[in-house]
């Protein structure tokens, strides 16, 4: 359930970690995850400790962590972008979590049993767990968090989590308020909660780890879910810190939850505090950020170089990607995005970006899966094929140089982020590449924030890029399947295709791994086929943690939020 660490990542998938490969299996941690290989986390540790700046001595009961801005979406059935999932980790806590190596173990839920068929899944939550306003948590909160993404007017990301739940379509589809409750979710007692799927699947235990929402607080009448988001900049939780103040665009402020029920946290205040690729370096080394992520190498060094920063290094559990808003009818064709892949020069621009610390992406899933395959077309560059498949879908190139079809230019119009070294290496190379092809790009840059909305919640654009930092388990139907075609679903570029729906089921409902793996596979050469993005990249993480702070670990299933009631800041010699 954690989210990953990424200097470029822009849109999160959350949830998911690989459940049993046999039958489905009962209680804490049952599963049996062997896709993370110890042996890929390196770290470097601080060379001279004694170099931490004045400043960051002097900060005793403060940590400041460097972010993207979040975009004020601070609830965790709505959370969108890796940034404000961090807010809803410190402030919200799921009935369960996961461990390092990505198996699943119990949060909220003290303990959870599975039935033999797979079809009904009971957590026992734990007593005493109380709310920031001192109200205990119960199951009622539990049902009420699940049946507000059943709600009929829910537009936001996590609708896999509950689809597949005995009553969604009725209560989902009722306009008329006369379904009151989701049938698969049931109220056993105040501390447990039964939720009952129409068929077994095999992730099914991670559709269960989103932060739980307390009903005093947040209820609505059915239907008028607007009440909820009204509340997205007043969260209110059972996590470690609650909010104390936002500034968008430049920092989000937490207070530690002194009742925390899995004990006081040891800081006081965390800062948020937005960063990006011209800043980074600067907030680091000054003393002013104790932790954040960085990705060329050169910054890597000059982190080392400090003296006072641990380094935590990795494969990241994610992947950069174009996307095209295949309702486009330049896009609808097959050999245009095939051609428009063939055409970029993703190798050179990767050996320049990450200097050995990337490598290319033709599918998406991650090397650290265990459903990762390179047995697929890997679309080395290759000018002269893309210009034949141009040629083939209609695209005429004229004298100025430029195709043409219908009497219409090939332009597109980019829409990307700002304060990204990774944009800025990747807009001259695309231009360039696209340009010899006869298309024209232009970039439109914008905050991040504006572009999320612009991509996922108007679906407005023609071209974007962003990457997706994955869960552990890899389904891939939270970001493609037909039912997240809709705004604020995942699927913003609109790729259904009957194939992959078909398989993403078989999927979701075989329990043997090496099953599922061939499965995955032959999704994966579909995808690769088809291109619904246009794959860019796999990169490294690497996380800079001052020596002042202990308990900070990251790794590919693990964040800075994680356990973060036992982070500490230490005085340092």
């Amino acid at each position: 359930m954690k989210k990953i660490l990424s200097v470029f990542l822009g849109i999160l998938i959350m949830v998911g970690t690989f459940s049993s490969c046999s039958k489905p299996s009962s209680n804490q941690g049952s599963s049996d995850n062997k896709s993370l290989n110890k042996s890929q986390i390196e770290i470097i540790q601080a060379t001279n400790p004694e170099k931490l700046p004045q400043v960051a001595r002097d900060r005793k009961d403060t940590l400041i962590v460097g972010t993207t801005a979040p975009n004020g979406t601070f609830n965790p059935i709505y959370s969108g972008s890796l940034y404000d999932s961090w807010v809803c980790s410190l402030i919200f806590d799921g009935l369960i979590s996961n461990d390092a190596e990505g198996n699943p173990i119990p949060n909220v839920a003290e303990k959870w049993d599975i039935s033999e068929d797979g079809k009904t899944y009971t957590f026992y939550i734990k007593k005493g767990i109380k709310f920031h306003d001192g109200k205990e948590l119960t199951a009622e909160d539990v049902a009420f968090t699940f049946t507000a993404i059943c709600d009929p007017n829910y537009d936001g990301p996590r609708t896999d989590a509950v689809m597949y739940l005995e009553g969604y379509e009725e209560y989902n589809k009722d306009k008329e308020n006369k379904v009151k409750e989701v049938k698969g979710i049931k109220v056993i007692d105040p501390y447990t909660i039964q939720f009952t799927l129409t068929e077994a699947q095999a992730p099914a235990i991670w559709n269960f780890g989103y932060g739980i929402l307390p009903k005093h607080y947040y209820v609505f009448e059915k239907g008028n879910i607007k009440k909820l988001k009204d509340l997205f900049l007043k969260p209110m939780g059972s996590g470690a810190y609650t909010l104390k103040n936002y500034k968008p665009g430049a920092e989000v402020v937490f207070e530690k939850n002194p009742n925390y029920w899995k004990g006081e946290p040891k800081i006081k205040t965390i800062v948020m505090k937005v960063t990006n690729a011209n800043t980074v370096v600067q907030e680091l080394t000054s003393g002013n950020v104790d932790i954040d992520a960085v990705g060329k190498p050169e910054m890597v060094e000059l982190i080392k170089q400090a003296g006072f920063f641990n380094i935590y290094s990795y494969p990241s559990n994610s992947y950069g990607y174009i996307g095209l808003n295949l309702r486009d009818e330049r896009f609808k064709d097959k050999r245009v995005r095939q051609a428009l892949m063939y055409g970029l020069d993703r190798k050179g621009f990767i050996n320049a970006y990450y200097k050995g610390n990337g490598q290319v992406c033709n599918a998406p899933v991650s090397p650290v899966s265990w459903a990762y395959t390179d047995e697929i077309n890997q679309y080395e560059y290759n000018p002269d094929l893309a210009n034949k498949l141009l040629d083939e879908a209609g695209w005429v190139k004229k004298e100025d140089g430029f195709r043409y079809k219908d009497g219409k230019k090939f332009i597109i119009h980019w829409m990307t982020y700002t304060g990204s070294k990774y944009v800025e290496s990747l807009i001259p190379i695309v231009k360039d590449n696209w340009g010899k092809l006869g298309i024209e790009v232009v970039p439109e840059l914008m905050e991040f924030g504006t572009l999320v909305e612009k991509v996922y919640d108007k679906r407005e654009f023609e071209m974007y890029n962003m990457a997706w930092s994955l869960s552990i388990d890899p389904d891939p139907s939270g970001i493609f399947s037909k039912a997240q075609d809709v705004p604020g679903g995942n699927n913003s570029v609109g790729w259904v295709n009957e194939e992959s729906e078909k398989l993403m089921k078989q999927g979701l409902t075989e329990f043997n791994q090496e099953k599922r793996k061939e499965i995955y596979k032959q999704w994966n050469k579909l995808a690769n086929e088809e291109l619904p993005y246009l794959f860019l990249s796999y990169n490294k993480d690497n996380v800079a943690v001052s020596c002042r702070v202990k308990g900070v670990n990251p790794s590919p299933y693990i964040d800075w939020t994680y356990d973060i009631q036992n982070v500490e800041i230490v005085d340092v010699k």
